[in-house]
């Protein structure tokens, strides 16, 4: 199959706000109102700019220019006169969205084709009636007036688009603009207010790099070839929304395309550290698509899967293979990221090394594990006191040392998780990890879980695929009063990340949200599952004991006290009332009622 012709250029997208309205209110007026505006303002200036129209849709079109700054200057000139026209006029004004897109698309005779195309037409949904949307790309190709001229947009969530976009507006002069001060889910990045400031020279990036070979076809007729390079254009898109890895650009990886490949040289040649392969074949109206993960060091094998859909839905079966394959990645190749740390000498390990050394302590829920991960996070700290991921770690540990009753001192502990939360949101770090445990300090600790939401959401809004995100948000949900919706997002984090290491807290979520639903026998099951994955979580035990309790379950809740007393004498109802930060009122009674029925002592 020839490949096909591509090539960057620039999309204007423009749309008639209230078409449809127009049309229902008279159908042949609108249509002259539409011709007149082409005929009068679009038509005849076209060639000064080099411009030319490439779809068009009754109510709009895309139109093609040579240069990001033609693109900008036609679609001001464009908007200004359209303001023009409609001051003159005493019918009720016509107005026009706008985007300008920096666009990779496929060429053909006679059109043009690409996601691009729709991402264009996305964001000029989002556009300012009148006014003009522009991207991060587009805004930084412009120099004085036109630079100056767009004002920042924060992030904007369009949809279908899976990640968040930096957008700015324009609108003509004598028209306001919409609010343009950014909301906390749209200040990600420093460069979301403005131009930023010249930056001190950052440090390597030292996160592995990954490429996705392109799949081979073994449908019988070979046939599906399309189908195998929209899979992995979909996959590695994906992947690049996940910050634990880089990931080569889909064109350098399309070079190794029906070429026999040993994964070994790679490593060699294009230094990446991970390989994702696969195949597709078709059976009958089944297409199945098997991906592997494979260490291009050593040809190891570090996972598999597979995911079947049908011919008739090959979009959709495109989408749940980049999802399985990235939610599968991430905790094999921290898990293997994890043991390189562990080889290397201690006089060679770095913040990234040391933060890497401190998860599987971090995530065992054992006290002196977790003093451990805060030693070694504290080790990070010293050498680069602005990770952003050494500050949020360490401040969930400390959130988990206070909840779980390990602290020699609450309050301090509490201050300084809240302090350490705040400073690794200042580093406005767009990274949902960091994201991720931010929100889960303030879910741990403050009861109004609004803060908590804006971190946990804006992670999501980073890598729709992060399970540890959608884990906290069922928390921070059941927290909030909505335990039905918490059920949901824990179900989607097991869904994306069935081999994660700490899906065990996900099962104990689950518990949380049925004993906050009432249902007491099915908590008790769960915190048992909880327990399973993970026995030397002590604190679930406490959760299993009240559940227990209340579900009739009388011996296996007093065996649950047993061992919470074994861990910790002394421990009462008193001191876990106390310790518990995100529960009040009605749901916190029923808790403590339920270990006082289990046998715990009051205090």
């Amino acid at each position: 199959m020839a490949r096909p012709r591509r090539r960057l250029t620039v999309i204007a997208a423009l749309d008639v706000v209230g078409y449809s309205e127009l049309i229902q209110r008279d159908e042949m007026g609108a249509i002259r109102e539409m011709r007149s505006i082409y005929r009068t303002l679009v038509r005849p200036t076209f060639g000064r700019y080099g411009a030319h129209i490439i779809k068009t849709m009754g109510d709009g079109g895309l139109i093609e220019f040579p240069s990001v700054l033609d693109a900008v200057e036609w679609t001001m000139a464009f908007q200004n006169a359209m303001a023009a026209r409609n001051a003159a006029r005493d019918r009720p004004p016509v107005e026009v969205r706008a985007a300008i897109v920096l666009a990779d698309i496929i060429l053909t005779e006679d059109d043009r084709f690409g996601a691009a195309i729709g991402f264009a037409m996305r964001l000029q949904t989002a556009a300012p009636p009148g006014g003009i949307a522009i991207t991060h790309s587009v805004r930084w190709q412009l120099l004085g007036e036109p630079a100056a001229a767009f004002r920042p947009a924060g992030f904007l969530t369009l949809r279908s688009i899976p990640y968040p976009v930096e957008a700015w507006f324009w609108m003509p002069e004598g028209k306001a603009l919409p609010n343009l001060t950014p909301t906390p889910s749209q200040m990600l990045t420093p460069g979301s207010l403005g131009v930023p400031p010249l930056q001190r020279v950052q440090a390597p990036d030292l996160r592995p790099l990954a490429v996705v070979l392109p799949f081979d076809d073994l449908s019988p007729a070979n046939d599906h070839e399309a189908f195998a390079d929209g899979v992995v254009e979909e996959m590695t898109a994906t992947l690049s929304r996940v910050r634990d890895i880089r990931v080569i650009a889909r064109n350098s990886a399309f070079t190794y395309k029906n070429r026999p490949t040993d994964v070994r040289s790679l490593a060699r040649d294009l230094g990446v550290r991970y390989v994702v392969e696969g195949s597709v074949r078709k059976a009958g109206d089944v297409l199945r698509v098997t991906a592997q993960l494979v260490d291009a060091e050593t040809g190891a094998h570090l996972w598999s899967g597979r995911k079947d859909g049908t011919v008739h839905d090959t979009l959709t079966l495109q989408d749940d293979v980049a999802t399985l394959v990235a939610g599968a990645l991430r905790p094999a190749v921290r898990s293997a990221e994890i043991e390189r740390a562990r080889r290397k000498a201690a006089d060679t390990l770095k913040t990234h090394d040391l933060v890497l050394k401190a998860m599987p302590h971090f995530w065992a829920h054992r006290r002196e594990d977790n003093i451990a991960a805060l030693e070694l996070l504290e080790q990070a700290l010293a050498s680069d006191p602005n990770s952003g991921a050494a500050l949020s770690l360490k401040a969930w540990c400390l959130s988990q040392q206070i909840t779980y009753l390990w602290s020699d001192d609450p309050e301090r502990d509490r201050m300084a998780a809240i302090e350490l939360a705040e400073r690794a949101a200042e580093t406005a770090e767009p990274d949902p990890l960091v994201m991720t445990a931010i929100g889960a300090t303030y879910s741990i600790l403050l009861a109004d879980q609004a803060r908590a939401l804006v971190y946990i959401e804006r992670a999501i809004a980073l890598d729709t695929t992060f399970a540890w995100a959608w884990t906290r948000l069922g928390y921070a949900q059941a927290y909030s009063g909505r335990p039905a919706e918490g059920l949901e997002s824990f179900e989607k984090s097991i869904a994306l990340s069935p081999e994660d290491p700490i899906q065990f807290n996900a099962f104990a979520g689950i518990a949380t949200c049925q004993f906050l639903l009432g249902r007491y026998a099915e908590a008790a099951h769960w915190a048992a599952q909880a327990l399973h994955g993970r026995p030397g979580m002590v604190w679930a035990y406490r959760l299993l004991a009240t559940s227990a309790a209340l579900a009739g379950q009388t011996t296996l809740a007093r065996s649950a006290v047993r061992r919470l007393l074994a861990e910790t004498p002394g421990l009462t109802v008193a001191g876990i009332g106390a310790a518990v930060q995100n529960l009040e009122g009605p749901p916190l009674e029923k808790y403590l009622e339920g270990l006082r029925l289990a046998g715990l002592p009051e205090g």
